[in-house]
């Protein structure tokens, strides 16, 4: 365990030296681009990533939480909107008695960690175009029971609704929530998911910024001790502008969870890889 997180960190302090040389090389529009990626309505194409090594989870032991998010957003001027469809697809590493919020009550048993594709689920966001300083989006969400082991399972075949409120509060302040509530065919899965993530960008290092962007997620099938999961902490990240369109995002930083359920992570540390392609 102790060999996975240090050849994490260390692939990772790659892959900052990496994007920072060729940052220097080229230069450009890394502000715009990490301002394209704070906003899930802009019309971009673009991969992201969402990682957490949870601490103290289930036994006192770590869990691993990778996500990839791609996005591919279709505009529509003439009709006066724009499409975005993305998904998320979860890959965990869940140690015993560990439990994942957002996946429902896993708690898987045994005396090892259990590796595995959990369930996928995709959105469907349509966002009216608007000149207004605050832009939405709506629109359904499936789950697919995509899972390699029950272990890591979420909520299986499923489908809900999620809603985004994108803006900026100040020039260097900018909002995007997510509101979203999923249920199971089964009836077996109803979750809640807010993430309300706050960006302040520097002004003195371009593409550089520190945020909230954490999931407070309920469990409407949980007892009432076990609903909440409230994460507080924070996050830094910076953008490197590759050129020609391309741009790769760097972050990481840690959070508390100050409500959990039995088996969830005491604190967790997050850290992201996120790529932006021209389009």
């Amino acid at each position: 365990m102790k060999h996975s997180i240090e050849t994490i960190v260390f692939l990772s302090l790659i892959l900052v030296y990496s994007a920072a040389v060729c940052a220097e090389e080229t230069g450009g529009g890394a502000a715009e681009m990490a301002r394209k990626l704070q906003d899930p309505l802009a019309n971009i194409s673009a991969l992201m990533t969402d990682n957490d090594i949870q601490f103290k989870t289930g036994d006192d032991d770590t869990s691993y939480s990778f996500q990839l998010q791609p996005v591919y957003a279709l505009d529509f001027p003439d009709r006066g909107f724009t499409f975005i469809p993305r998904a998320i697809i979860p890959i965990i590493g869940a140690a015993p008695e560990s439990t994942f919020p957002k996946l429902g009550d896993p708690r898987p048993e045994g005396d090892s960690t259990t590796w595995g594709l959990s369930d996928i689920i995709t959105q469907f966001f349509f966002a009216p175009k608007t000149e207004a300083k605050w832009k939405w989006g709506i629109g359904p969400q499936i789950s697919w029971e995509t899972r390699t082991d029950d272990k890591v399972g979420g909520p299986g075949w499923g489908a809900g609704l999620a809603g985004v409120l994108v803006g900026n509060l100040t020039e260097q302040l900018s909002f995007a929530g997510f509101l979203s509530q999923h249920w199971s065919f089964d009836g077996n899965y109803s979750t809640m998911g807010f993430q309300p993530n706050l960006y302040y960008n520097l002004k003195a290092l371009e593409g550089a910024f520190v945020a909230y962007n954490a999931s407070i997620t309920a469990n409407w099938k949980a007892d009432s001790s076990n609903t909440w999961v409230i994460p507080l902490g924070i996050y830094a990240g910076k953008m490197f502008d590759l050129s020609n369109g391309y741009g790769v995002e760097l972050g990481i930083g840690p959070y508390w969870n100050v409500v959990k359920p039995d088996g969830a992570a005491d604190w967790f540390l997050k850290f992201q890889v996120n790529f932006i392609f021209p389009k």
